[in-house]
């Protein structure tokens, strides 16, 4: 869905879609002009020969190959967006300066120089993955090799390579073939029966898809943002200044000459002109939900998983619909969600919004309160922006609007607390039988004393959602409620009703949950079949939104989720489960300083964009690749936590670091830590696991190597092992499983290697205590001479664990023989 209102009148409607696909297709021409195919060439030439040969160009220019595109591949009813993309240049209307100025604020800060030898070079063609170029040391400045992106589809994920042997304009091609092919469907397949809202919804999909990887600029400018980044952004800046220019002047003739002036000033060589305050047109709202790590594991045992599930998905939705509910009230689009994902969204709004900030907020507040009694919060606030921060580091506008959100958050509920006054600190409800989850009132049944009807509707929604396909969304009146009992209620009550379903409906109100689950069907040759029956199209993933979250969970047939228990017994060895959680080393630094003076909102766009596709699609693909069962709690934005038979989890937490270093390119500054806990049983409070394992990981984030190299860092059961040892604590857990397990030596091995630990404590405890590590050498000795057949892979774990020139013990002998021990329990 592209605009959340209904448009008031006709007119409104037809400026708006008019503007919003002039903005979002401005520059496609680069897209289809870089497959250097002559055959259309020669038409665009011939069609739009007086257009650039009027301006002294011998050949057509990417704002004549766009709108040709338009011309040829929209429908008959759109083609004044025509004069849009052909003159966002050399703009005349009012629509058209809206776009113009847009695409040069945009574009301010996302250029930078290159000689001619590298613009000529084909990898200059190829996009720059912008996580190869973050840089948190100030000293060196951003001196980062870049690694090129493929010329590939957002889904299509490949990690980002220095160098490639391919051909750009085939490349080029083989997207645009595919892209144009979509396109030219989805126009015959509406036929008489247009859609407007389905038509761009459908195209602003695509758009997102084919041109994820594609440079928006790159002659003579590196090419490090996408296409997609610099489009949406132009869409999203476009609405801001037709929104406040509306509402500070009411002639159009007043509008246009304010936009004339940002024109000139942000002309090439007038960058000395934009002083701090010019045109504050815009403002960056962000939301922030607090509560979240209470709120999710807080969960009954009965149901948990499903629980679980629902609550880090309703997270993820509730912050979706206040953002959406936000653009539905203001009559700004889609485009203008900046970035939603790790707890908190993004958007960039029209400065006047600023002043209506308390309002919303109060009615977050009170409807959050009353479903939640005070243990989520949704905070917002918004920081304003001139034309001096788009030409600047906006990154600071990011860093300011945070800090603002900082400091919120000691008067969370401000509104209801000065409403209620001291009423607030009394008990909500006094029940004589209250959810221990909640605080509502117990209703016992029969079968469950302990019954809660809303708590019970999250282990429902849950249910419903793992065996889903789609989310059917539609948005009208806001509902009242003097109590919420389920928890689809609460979306109700800001006007959004979503049903569960695996039937697709229209492209505006139809949203993928799981695309990657979705393209396992599909190339199965599952059939997807359509709720609505006068929907003509038969099913095209592409056009449909798909939502930035992993939901793989195991199933024991098509209907049933696998039991806490039955993921327990899985288990090789103890049978029990396990949590790892984590996320990315020093995001908001990275946000804030990792791209140096270039920090553009094309950027920040581009760099929280790649953060989503790795932790919502591609982890989902990850962990579904992973042999064991293993439940996805959350994913997205920047973090995760997954819940499974607890001997897969290690290699599981190995594969994803792995995967996420090699899709930021081995940057040494974008580094990922996790913290691993094992449940004592497979009784054993989830709650409890999840709480330890989020201070493992919050210690993995201090923890600190001799060299002075921090964090990048995995927490195994509050041992903390630094990402580039795990490979050999891993091989020495083989080792020592391997002797005991497959060929039958005392477990005494396990009992020696934590003997010889404890000396080492000892020692180091101790001045006059001597490291005796002759010890163990005995001991293993004795080994090698009872077990003469493996005397050579005994000496091989006594050389892993004493140096014996050094006379030092191997730091993670204890973590090794113990997960060995688990390992082999019986």
């Amino acid at each position: 869905m592209i605009f959340y209102n209904a448009h008031q009148t006709e007119e409104d409607k037809n400026f708006d879609y008019t503007l919003f696909l002039g903005a979002i297709l401005h520059d496609i021409g680069k897209f289809f002009m870089r497959t250097e195919n002559q055959d259309a060439k020669k038409n665009i030439s011939k069609e739009y020969e007086m257009f650039y040969k009027g301006e002294g160009k011998y050949s057509p220019r990417h704002q004549e190959w766009s709108a040709f595109f338009v011309e040829h591949f929209l429908p008959e009813s759109l083609k004044t967006v025509t004069s849009l993309v052909l003159y966002h240049h050399r703009p005349s209307s009012y629509q058209q300066f809206l776009i113009s100025v847009a695409d040069k604020i945009s574009a301010k800060v996302d250029r930078k120089d290159l000689s001619d030898e590298e613009a000529a070079d084909d990898k200059s063609k190829y996009l720059i993955s912008v996580l190869s170029q973050i840089s948190l040391d100030e000293k060196k400045g951003n001196t980062k090799t870049p690694y090129y992106k493929l010329l590939k589809k957002r889904y299509e994920v490949e990690p980002p390579s220095k160098s490639f042997n391919t051909d750009a304009k085939d490349d080029y091609q083989n997207l645009w073939s595919e892209f144009s092919k979509k396109v030219n469907a989805l126009k015959n397949g509406f036929g008489s029966s247009f859609d407007l809202e389905d038509f761009a919804t459908a195209i602003y999909n695509l758009l997102r898809i084919y041109t994820y990887n594609i440079p928006s600029a790159f002659y003579y400018s590196q090419p490090d943002i996408s296409l997609w980044a610099h489009s949406k952004s132009t869409a999203a800046i476009a609405f801001c200044l037709d929104r406040q220019l509306k509402k500070e002047f009411l002639q159009e003739n007043e509008r246009v000459k304010i936009l004339e002036s940002m024109n000139t000033k942000l002309l090439p060589g007038n960058d000395y002109s934009i002083k701090r305050g010019d045109y504050p047109y815009f403002c960056l709202v962000k939301g922030d939900i607090s509560g979240i790590q209470d709120f999710v594991f807080d969960t009954k045992m009965d149901g948990a998983l499903k629980a679980l599930k629902a609550k880090s998905f309703y997270i993820s939705f509730l912050l979706d619909t206040v953002a959406k509910y936000i653009l539905k009230e203001e009559e700004v689009p889609i485009c203008n969600l900046i970035f939603n994902g790790g707890g908190h969204f993004y958007l960039l709004m029209p400065a006047y919004f600023a002043e209506k900030l308390e309002q919303y907020q109060k009615k977050i507040d009170r409807l959050l309160f009353e479903a939640h009694r005070g243990s989520i919060s949704i905070l917002l606030d918004a920081e304003i922006v001139d034309l001096y921060d788009f030409a600047g580091n906006f990154g600071d506008c990011f860093d300011r609007v945070s800090s603002k959100i900082y400091r919120k958050k000691i008067s969370k509920f401000k509104s209801i607390i000065e409403q209620e006054k001291l009423k607030f600190f009394e008990p909500h409800e006094d029940y004589e039988q209250k959810c221990p989850h909640c605080s509502r009132e117990l209703k016992p049944k029969q079968d469950d004393p302990d019954f809660c009807e809303f708590c019970e509707s999250f282990v429902e929604f849950g249910d419903r959602l793992m065996k889903s396909y789609f989310v059917i969304d539609s948005w009208g009146k806001e509902k009242d409620f003097s109590d919420f009992d389920r928890v689809e209620e609460v979306f109700e009550a800001f006007g959004r009703k979503i049903l569960f379903s695996n039937h697709y409906e229209n492209m505006a109100s139809t949203i993928v949950i799981d695309r990657s689950r979705l393209e396992y069907l599909l190339e199965r040759n599952v059939n997807i079949e359509k709720g609505n029956k006068s929907n003509k199209f038969g099913f095209e993933i592409d056009f449909y939104e798909a939502l930035d979250i992993s939901t793989h969970a195991p199933f024991k047939d098509e209907v049933s989720l696998k039991t806490l228990d039955e993921i327990s017994d899985s288990s090789k060895g103890i049978k029990t489960w396990g949590i790892v959680r984590g996320d990315v080393d020093n995001l908001g630094k990275i946000f804030k300083e990792g791209l140096g003076k270039d920090n553009s909102i094309s950027r920040v766009m581009t760099l929280s964009e790649e953060f989503s596709l790795f932790f919502g699609y591609y982890f989902n693909r990850l962990v579904s690749e992973q042999q064991g069962n293993i439940v996805v709690i959350y994913a997205g934005g920047d973090d995760f936590c997954i819940l499974g038979q607890w001997d897969v989890l290690p290699q599981t937490a190995h594969r994803i670091y792995t995967e996420f270093r090699s899709f930021s390119c081995w940057n040494s500054d974008v580094t990922l830590s996790m913290g691993f806990e094992i449940a004592p049983d497979k009784k054993y409070p989830i709650y409890r696991v999840a709480i330890v394992c989020g201070e493992h990981l919050d210690k993995a984030k201090e923890y600190e190597r001799e060299d002075g190299k921090k964090k990048d860092c995995f927490a195994f059961g509050g041992n903390f092992v630094g990402w580039e040892d795990y490979g050999d604590v891993e091989k020495l857990k083989e080792a020592i499983a391997d002797l005991i397990g497959n060929k039958n030596v005392s477990k005494a091995l396990i009992n020696g290697v934590y003997a010889v630990c404890n000396l080492k404590k000892a020692s180091s405890s101790s001045q006059d205590e001597l490291f005796k590590s002759w010890r163990f050498v005995y001991f293993m000795a004795r080994l090698k001479e009872r077990y003469k057949k493996y005397s050579k892979e005994l000496e091989d774990v006594l050389q892993k664990i004493i140096d014996k020139k050094s006379n030092s013990l191997y730091k993670h002998s204890y973590l090794a023989a113990r997960w060995a021990e688990l390992e082999l329990r019986r």
